[in-house]
């Protein structure tokens, strides 16, 4: 049996609408108002936090860059505001069927926080489609470390695998683990070949 993982923002799940729109809204539907300091250092404290692996850095985040406001009211509202702005890729539910009818095991190797990651997948339908999800702070480490690579095979047993993404992390970090790897160019899963493990 083959495992083919998916990455899953901007691969099996599309924005529709700008990050720095939808980190706005989340803002202005808790305080009622969003100014353009408290969107920088948001930023740079959540990505600090984010690749340093820190628990909750979301939440983190919002009480370093509005300490006044409701940390974990914000971080509801931008899962809720970023799980409004993501699709599904245009063939992607023809393309998860061809790989189980051709008998591969499916799951996802994804840079993210467990409860953020799968709560997206369940909202757009494909948490029950995967048979094993890996976010990197389960890992320790974000891709292309090799440790989410790991963790997948520990948690999908397999012959070979391959990683289909649309990021350098996603590509290099799967090769570098001895994993076969295609990326994906974004126009959607009509347009990708099959899985190759050649």
């Amino acid at each position: 049996m083959h495992a083919v993982c998916f990455d899953l923002d901007g691969t099996l799940l599309h924005p529709t609408r700008p990050y720095g729109d939808v980190l706005r809204d989340a803002i202005v539907d808790v305080v009622g108002d969003c100014r353009d300091d408290w969107l920088t250092t948001y930023d740079q404290a959540f990505f600090q936090r984010f690749h340093a692996c820190e628990p909750r850095p979301v939440e983190r985040a919002f009480a370093e860059a509005m300490p006044d406001a409701d940390a974990a009211a914000l971080a509801d509202a931008l899962l809720e505001r970023e799980i409004e702005m993501l699709t599904p890729a245009p063939g992607l539910s023809a393309y998860l069927d061809s790989i189980t009818d051709q008998g591969h095991s499916v799951g996802v190797v994804t840079n993210g926080v467990p409860h953020w990651q799968r709560a997206k997948l369940e909202a757009n339908g494909l948490l029950g489609a995967m048979d094993a999800v890996v976010a990197s702070y389960e890992a320790g480490a974000h891709k292309p470390d090799p440790e989410p690579f790991r963790l997948a095979e520990d948690r999908l047993d397999a012959a070979e695998y391959l990683m289909i993404g649309d990021d350098d992390a996603d590509v290099d970090g799967a090769k570098t683990a001895g994993w076969h790897a295609m990326r994906y160019d974004g126009d959607g899963f009509d347009s990708i070949g099959r899985p190759s493990f050649d």
